[in-house]
């Protein structure tokens, strides 16, 4: 929840947070990237999704794929 409401309050500075998962448990780095809306603690909702989550296992083979889906 903290990190949750950390990143909405980022959402209104120049920031673009970029996480690319390596391993199996990337389901709670899932619910950060906020394509769907991102909501705080307190009910709020994040004014814009600067979080982008790639996992690796996906792209690993094709650094070209990774970096469109990163920049995405």
């Amino acid at each position: 929840d903290k990190v949750i409401d950390l990143i909405i309050s980022c959402c209104q500075l120049p920031l673009s947070i970029i996480i690319v998962g390596v391993g199996n448990a990337d389901s709670e780095y899932v619910e950060l990237d906020g394509d769907g809306g991102l909501y705080g603690s307190k009910g709020q909702k994040a004014i814009r999704d600067i979080v982008q989550f790639v996992p690796f296992r996906d792209v690993q083979f094709n650094p070209d794929v990774l970096a469109q889906q990163l920049l995405a």
